[in-house]
């Protein structure tokens, strides 16, 4: 079930930092489906950022957002947004995963396994790192269960 569009996210950034991805550098349902077998010599996401562009487009990206000086004490919160122009739910946040504490400020974000580990295929980018600035706590979110209702890994 939808849960809004992009227009009622309030205080967001964009997602993830990955070369692998230049696009949105999000965890994408494209990372599973060209997946290497396992027996393969290749790791998470492409070669290259040229390699990325042809690949086919996201599907789902993650939005780290905050609620810093908005007035609410609510914990910040990583939506999951439905990118696929032929999906019924196009451009609206498909998912929220709220953080277990108020007043972190979420800032970025990074995967557990990096583009250099393009050639590893031990690793997978099955873990989203969400760092915060105020706090300074760190999450780490497994997207790789259900990458369309990402929940907290620690």
């Amino acid at each position: 079930m939808p849960m809004g569009n992009l227009a009622h996210l309030g205080h967001c950034h964009g997602a993830g930092a990955c070369a692998a991805a230049p696009a949105s550098g999000s965890f994408t349902e494209r990372d599973e489906k060209n997946s290497p077998p396992s027996n393969s010599s290749c790791g998470p996401g492409f070669a290259s950022p040229l390699d990325a562009m042809k690949g086919p487009r996201e599907e789902i990206v993650y939005v780290p957002c905050i609620y810093r000086n908005t007035g609410r004490k609510k914990p910040d919160f990583l939506a999951t947004v439905d990118v696929n122009p032929e999906s019924p739910h196009y451009c609206q946040v498909i998912h929220r995963l709220p953080m277990p504490n108020v007043g972190d400020e979420l800032h970025h974000s990074g995967w557990n396994a990096c583009s250099s580990c393009f050639g590893d295929a031990t690793k997978k980018r099955n873990r989203l790192i969400l760092p915060s600035f105020i706090s300074s706590r760190i999450y780490v979110v497994d997207v790789g269960t259900d990458p369309r209702a990402p929940r907290l890994f620690k």
